[in-house]
């Protein structure tokens, strides 16, 4: 059983470091990268590339990051009135809802047009660049919220996580 446990909690940090480390390139690196220099067709085509594999990552990291933690909060709970009526089972809940703050985000994004400084990029239903569409412009810094507010989410539910252990 402990073994079991061990690789719930490996694959459960593994998914989340998958997921929040993206995340934190994606907004520290790549999109200071894009706003300080000139983007040409290829920079953006490589970065709306990057963008669809990060997509693919994150939704196996969500399955993961979903199954994983069910069955840790199953063996740390044992029952579902425990997540109402103990402490642990609080945290658990908070932790659900912040990710669940994070999904709607990830799925919003992209139809709101706002993952990426780049017009085109995250427009995964259109193909956005992929299928010849830029208009060579750079977004304003405002209009990229969205990532940064699930990024908020996803470290406020690792804080609630540190809590859980604690």
């Amino acid at each position: 059983m402990e073994f079991l446990r061990a690789a719930l909690t490996a694959i459960h940090l593994l998914a989340v470091i998958a997921w929040l480390g993206g995340m934190i390139f994606h907004i520290v690196v790549l999109d200071p990268v894009f706003r300080k220099n000139e983007v040409s067709i290829q920079s953006a085509f490589l970065l709306a590339l990057m963008e669809g594999r990060f997509r693919k990552l994150v939704g196996t990291s969500i399955a993961l990051l979903l199954t994983s933690g069910a069955a840790k909060a199953y063996f740390l709970l044992g029952s579902a009135d425990a997540l109402l009526h103990t402490a642990a089972g609080r945290y658990v809940l908070l932790k659900l809802g912040l990710t669940a703050a994070m999904l709607v985000i990830f799925a919003v994004c992209p139809k709101t047009k706002s993952c990426s400084p780049i017009p085109g990029v995250c427009d995964v239903t259109g193909g956005g660049i992929l299928s010849g569409k830029m208009d060579g412009t750079i977004r304003e810094r405002s209009k990229v919220i969205l990532p940064k507010v699930a990024l908020g989410f996803g470290l406020s539910a690792l804080v609630a996580a540190v809590l859980l252990r604690g």
